[in-house]
């Protein structure tokens, strides 16, 4: 058995390129790097976990403290800059 797989230019997590589907729509699972939007979505989280294990229905996850993308540290937002500033060089290199 094979299994496509694409890994996230900025954290190198790998993922799964078709993954079942979708219960709510039935249409394919697919993995997408246009998802998030960067303007708005919480970019860091800060959590409290108690209760039972984890994948427990006993679990809790309580959201502390959240921020944006342009709320990260510098150091971070350093990192996120020059990582975007690699990929655009190598995208632009190909429409050359």
């Amino acid at each position: 058995m094979e299994t496509e797989r694409l890994a996230c230019p900025l954290c190198g997590w790998w993922r799964t390129a078709k993954w079942g589907t979708d219960q709510r729509t039935g249409k394919p699972r697919e993995v997408r790097f246009d998802k998030v939007d960067v303007e708005s979505a919480p970019m860091w989280r800060l959590e409290r976990l108690s209760g039972a294990g984890r994948g427990s229905r006993e679990a809790k996850v309580e959201l502390l403290d959240s921020k944006k993308l342009g709320e990260l540290p510098a150091e971070i937002k350093a990192q996120i800059r020059e990582q975007c500033g690699k990929i655009l060089e190598i995208l632009e290199e190909e429409t050359s």
